[in-house]
Formats: C-alpha cells, structure tokens, sequence
C-alpha cells in the first residue's frame, strides 16, 4: 500500500516505482541455488544423473548458500558440493570417478558392427571398382559473440550452440549432433584461449 502511495506521487511510469512493485521478481532462494550449482556441475565435470540436492543457507550474507548432492555413476552415488555467494557459483567440488558414458558390452557390439559395416563396404568397392568419391571439406565453426556477451558458435550444417559469457554451454538446437556439440565445445575453447592471450 505504501509503495502504491509513493508511486502516485512520482510520475506515472516512472523506473523508481517500478523497482518498488517487482522487487519480489529479483528473489532468490535455495531453488535457484541448486539450479546454479546444478548447472555448473554438468557442465564442469560432464555428471548427468544428479540428485539428492538440497541447499542451506548461511547468514553471513546476502545470498550465501551452501548446496550438497549426489551423482549417480554405474550403480553408485558419489557426492558433490558447491557454494553460491551474491547470486553467484563461487566453488564447486566433486573427487568422485568420471562417468564414461557407454559400457564396455556396448562398446563391443559397437566395435562388431562398425567391423561388420567396414567389410561390407569394402566388398561393394571391390565389385563396383568406382573412384572413391572426393570428400567436401567443411568449413570451420563461426563464433558470434552477442553484445550481452553470451557467444553463439554456429556450425557449417546449421546447428547453433550457445555459450554463456564465460564459455559454458547453455543450450542448443535440436538438430545438432553430439559430434556437433564436442566440435562446438573445442571451437569455442580455442576462441577463449584465443581471447586470453590477446
């Protein structure tokens, strides 16, 4: 009631009522700390199957969190830990394994098929004895950096990644591959690397 008095006596539209009404749109809490470390999480050490997390604030200051979970990894949960201060990831630890993606059987049946493909082919080559077609080069990912700073890196088949203002992916298109995103991923390393020496 106050603020709705207050903004009556500025003028109407004014930037100062404004920020009065929303100041509750600017909240964070123990969600939005989790998500942060979450996020970082991913993206720092590849984890995927996080859980368990839970976020304890610490009155020292504004938007001080201290937020705890779990990864899980081939069966087992390794815990991980991180802390946000003023809004912001400041640490973040995990001393458990790195996760490996597909299992070894997977990898085998792989491996069997890709042998099974190769002979195939090469037999087909040898019945058609047709010139082995010439390969189209590529061109290399182009890197955009958008004036809130974030960075789009947009690959010659049309996939487009985008990267936050310190180089951590935050989402892309539907049609990229995972070949795309680790092209991506190493592109945009050499831009900052790149940036960093300059």
């Amino acid at each position: 009631m106050i603020h709705h008095q207050y903004c009556k006596l500025v003028a109407s539209g004014s930037f100062s009522c404004i920020l009065l009404l929303s100041g509750s749109a600017f909240a964070y809490g123990e969600k939005d700390a989790i998500r942060d470390c979450e996020k970082r999480i991913r993206n720092e050490y590849k984890l995927s199957d996080l859980r368990d997390a839970n976020a304890r604030q610490i009155m020292d200051m504004e938007h001080h969190y201290q937020v705890k979970g779990q990864t899980k990894i081939d069966g087992k949960k390794y815990p991980w830990s991180c802390e946000v201060k003023k809004r912001h990831v400041t640490t973040v630890d995990y001393s458990g394994p790195e996760p490996e993606g597909i299992g070894t059987a997977e990898k085998l049946a792989i491996g069997a098929a890709a042998a099974i493909a190769v002979g195939a082919a090469a037999s087909a080559l040898s019945k058609d004895k047709a010139p082995p077609q010439a390969t189209e080069t590529l061109a290399p990912p182009e890197i955009r950096t958008r004036s809130s700073g974030a960075m789009e890196v947009l690959m010659p088949n049309g996939c487009s990644v985008l990267y936050n203002d310190i180089g951590l992916r935050e989402q892309h298109g539907s049609s990229c591959t995972q070949q795309d995103l680790k092209s991506a991923e190493k592109a945009m390393t050499a831009h900052l690397n790149e940036s960093k020496s300059r």
